[in-house]
């Protein structure tokens, strides 16, 4: 029987952490979704918070087209100027949880291009797309001492990987 791993709280750096890189590992389509869709999970006052806490960041020629819409959001996103001023505001943390944990990119994890790539996933993105972790072997072919590899013993792969 497994033990469950007891929950615990995600620091906001950690939240910010998973934002980026998911954001480095999903495709610029799934992205613009994904921050429509966490947009669409927040109330109307965080989203108006959010807009008005990334304008206080940006320089003036980047406050035009400020929006609540979760569309135009997704939208302005696309700008590493407006990317970079998201990490840095109060309510970072809110969308950076919104945007780990929206449809889109456990979609993308799920059934989409990254399904292929969870090998080599975190265990958090595991846990979002539903995936069983396996624990790593240490590249032995086998779990027990003694036993024979993949190969017949007169093979000189056969037996503990340890000893070669």
């Amino acid at each position: 029987m497994k033990k469950r791993r007891t929950q615990r709280a995600i620091t906001a750096d950690e939240q910010i952490a998973r934002y980026a890189y998911v954001l480095g590992n999903v495709p610029a389509s799934v992205a613009d979704k994904a921050y429509a869709a966490a947009l669409s999970r927040l109330s109307q006052a965080q989203r108006e918070a959010i807009v008005g806490q990334l304008n206080a960041e940006l320089p003036d020629a980047s406050k035009v087209a400020a929006s609540v819409d979760p569309g135009a959001f997704a939208l302005r996103m696309r700008d590493l100027l407006v990317r970079n001023a998201l990490v840095r505001i109060p309510d970072a943390a809110v969308v950076a949880a919104a945007f780990v944990a929206s449809p889109p990119v456990a979609a993308y994890f799920t059934t989409g291009a990254g399904s292929v790539t969870m090998d080599q996933q975190p265990p958090w993105i595991h846990q979002l797309a539903g995936h069983e972790t396996a624990p790593v072997d240490g590249g032995r072919t086998h779990h027990r001492p003694g036993v024979p590899g993949f190969l017949g013993l007169d093979h000189d792969n056969a037996g503990d990987s340890r000893e070669w």
